[in-house]
């Protein structure tokens, strides 16, 4: 991750410390881990978990909750609100990359984070998240398309990887990369994961002049 990326969205956190966590990481976690008494045993990470949204859905579904994320800020934030949860049992301020751990994780969370780098470093973290998985562990998981209003809107690194420019507002200087589809079920795929879900997700902002499109997907280990 640039330095450029990380103090971006540092400075994000610290102006918007996003409280509830999305629709869609309780729909996975509700779907299959629904089970609190269950989740006890499980072990739960949270790839970039910024303000710490998700770590608390996590927490508050029972799991043996990890996190790491590769801002300071986000760190001291989390931290600071969810230290009374004893099942809180490490955050951790690194680069995915970077993480290692003797525990194996039967679910990951990695939603609004992967797309930050160009696609071989993506890869390179999904394989080091289908190393991370016990066997029969599933990851939620989430990729920036080409729909998105600011595609395009800056150098393009390589191919569909952009480091934003002014045009994209407050974006700018952020590298971000956006998959077909086809790409995003290629990577997964080509990295062992089997894919059990596919959805899509859309929204307008700023009167309707700014469009936000992802996919979403559901895998697992075997």
């Amino acid at each position: 991750m640039n330095r450029d990326n990380m103090m971006s969205w540092s400075q994000e956190i610290k102006r918007n410390v996003m409280l509830y966590p999305s629709e869609r990481v309780v729909s996975f976690l509700a779907k299959n881990f629904g089970d609190i008494e269950g989740n006890a045993k499980k072990n739960a990470l949270d790839v970039g978990f910024g303000s710490g949204r998700h770590l608390k859905t996590l927490l508050e579904y029972g799991f043996r909750t990890y996190g790491i994320d590769y801002s300071p800020e986000c760190l001291k934030i989390a931290t600071h609100n969810l230290s009374n949860y004893p099942n809180l049992l490490e955050l951790r301020n690194l680069e995915w990359s970077e993480y290692k751990s003797g525990v194996k994780m039967d679910v990951i969370i990695c939603y609004g984070v992967s797309f930050y780098k160009i696609k071989s470093s993506m890869i390179e973290d999904l394989q080091h998240a289908y190393n991370a998985l016990n066997s029969k562990g599933k990851m939620l998981i989430n990729f920036r398309n080409k729909e998105n209003w600011f595609y395009g809107l800056g150098k393009e690194i390589e191919k569909d990887s952009f480091l934003l420019d002014d045009r994209a507002g407050t974006y700018q200087n952020i590298l971000y990369t956006f998959l077909d589809l086809q790409d995003a079920q290629k990577m997964l795929e080509e990295t062992g994961f089997i894919i059990e879900n596919i959805e899509r997700e859309d929204y307008y902002k700023n009167n309707l002049k700014e469009k936000h499109s992802w996919w979403i997907f559901t895998v697992r280990k075997d």
